[in-house]
C-alpha cells in the first residue's frame, strides 16, 4: 500500500502484517514522475499532459508542486501525506524507526538482489510462474518510462535536493538498513541457495 499508517488499522496479533519496499533516490523518483504524468494517459488524475511544455525546473518551483511532491515518503510513513509540508526531526526519526521495526527493505539500484531477497522473505520463489515473472518484470523491466537524466550539481539537481532533503536522509538509511538486513539474513541463512 501507499498508506502504511492506514493499513495499520487492519493488522492484528492474530492477522499480522508485514511491509516491504523498494526505494529509489527520493530525487530520481520526482524526475521520474515528472515524466512519468506527461504520458501516463490511464492514471485519470495524474495524467498531465499539458507539463511536456514545462521545464522540469519550472514544474520543481511550483510550491504545489514542493508540498505534494517533496519527501513523499517521509509523509506517507508518519501519515501526514495530505496535511504538511514541514517534516520535523523527531517525525524523520519516527519514519527511520518505523522502517527499521517493519520493513523489509529493497534498493531500486540493486533490483534484482531485492526481489529475491522478498521472494526468500515471504515465499514467493516457490511459484511456478516465478522464473518467468523475474525475467519479464525485473531483469527485462516491462514498466519503464525512459527520459532524461538529472545531472548532479545542476539547477534542477539543486531544487529536487532542497524539496527532498528529508527523503534523501531517510533515503540514506534505507540504503544502511538494506546492508545490515543482508547481514542480519546472512547470519540466519535466509539468503543462502538451498
Amino acid at each position: 500500500t501507499s498508506y502504511p499508517s492506514e493499513a495499520v488499522d487492519i493488522f492484528n496479533p492474530i492477522n499480522k502484517g508485514a511491509f516491504f519496499s523498494l526505494f529509489r533516490h527520493p530525487n530520481e523518483r520526482t524526475v521520474s514522475l515528472f515524466y512519468f504524468i506527461q504520458i501516463a494517459s490511464w492514471q485519470g488524475k495524474t495524467y498531465t499532459p499539458h507539463l511536456k511544455n514545462m521545464k522540469l525546473e519550472d514544474w520543481l518551483r511550483k510550491d504545489r508542486v514542493k508540498c505534494t511532491q517533496g519527501n513523499v515518503m517521509t509523509r506517507l510513513l508518519i501519515g501526514k501525506y495530505k496535511k504538511a509540508c514541514v517534516i520535523t526531526e523527531e517525525e524523520l526519526q519516527m519514519a527511520k524507526d518505523i522502517l527499521r521495526r517493519k520493513f523489509t527493505i529493497g534498493l531500486m539500484s540493486k533490483m534484482e538482489e531485492s526481489v529475491e531477497r522478498f521472494d526468500r522473505r515471504f515465499g514467493w520463489y516457490d511459484n511456478e510462474k516465478r522464473q518467468q515473472c523475474f525475467d519479464s518484470h525485473i531483469k527485462v523491466g516491462d514498466n519503464k518510462n525512459p527520459h532524461k537524466e538529472v545531472k548532479e550539481g545542476s539547477e534542477a539537481w539543486k531544487l529536487l535536493t532542497e524539496m527532498n532533503s528529508v527523503d534523501i536522509r531517510l533515503y540514506e538509511y534505507a540504503v544502511k538498513l538494506f546492508e545490515l538486513q543482508k547481514d542480519q539474513n546472512r547470519i540466519r541463512g535466509i539468503t543462502q541457495q538451498a
